[in-house]
């Protein structure tokens, strides 16, 4: 059996590097909409088994999570005042 370029076997039919693309994809994917059942089973058994996939869930919430916060922080210039918003002409 000759493996496909790219792919890694571990004595399983699946290969490594599509699982993980998949996983990253579906990782995404939960961020915006709710995963049907067997999207999230598949997800949570390799997220079980890819300690890479658990550090991308990690960073992709971290991101998700600050990515909310933008607009709230309260920025003040030397002057105490907030900045201009952008296309605003300084005086």
């Amino acid at each position: 059996m000759h493996d496909e370029p790219g792919t890694h076997h571990r004595g399983t039919s699946m290969t490594l590097l599509h699982s993980c693309q998949k996983a990253a994809e579906l990782l995404s994917q939960s961020l915006d909409e709710p995963l049907d059942m067997v999207d999230k089973l598949r997800l949570r058994m390799h997220l079980s088994m890819c300690g890479n996939c658990r550090n991308v869930q990690e960073q992709l919430n971290l991101i998700h999570k600050m990515g909310g916060q933008i607009g709230t922080i309260d920025v003040c210039n030397d002057s105490g005042e907030p900045p201009l918003p952008h296309g605003d002409p300084v005086r």
